[in-house]
């Protein structure tokens, strides 16, 4: 099996900055390291800790 080196983590979150629910996807290459730290353009770093999070099928 071979690993598409561009795919990326795409581990999801949703987070309330307000009132307003927000989405949060990975956008760090799958794979990364620490693999329960993840990255949102918007959100930014979070943790597996911080957030309920899940990996797309």
């Amino acid at each position: 099996m071979t690993v598409d080196p561009t795919a990326l983590c795409g581990a999801q979150a949703i987070f309330w900055p307000d009132d307003e629910c927000c989405e949060a996807e990975c956008v760090l290459p799958s794979g990364h390291e620490p693999a329960d730290v993840h990255r949102d353009e918007i959100l930014g770093e979070w943790s597996e800790d911080e957030l309920s999070t899940w990996r797309p099928e």
